[in-house]
């Protein structure tokens, strides 16, 4: 077991390692999953219309 000053050294030492991506990069990556979620939404939403239709159809209400 470590003590937490350690702990706080090596997480430290850890973070100056990573490479933090650039903020147009941040955008790009946001942008692209906006877009991903909304094409799903539309996609799943006449889906469900699609199917409530045809089940009203076939059972007669």
């Amino acid at each position: 077991m470590i003590s937490p000053a350690e702990f706080v050294s090596q997480v430290r030492r850890e973070l100056q390692k990573v490479t933090w991506p650039a903020r147009s990069e941040t955008f790009g990556m946001t942008f692209g999953v906006v877009i991903m979620i909304l094409g799903a939404m539309v996609y799943f939403s006449v889906a469900d219309a699609v199917i409530y239709f045809c089940i009203n159809k076939i059972l007669g209400l």
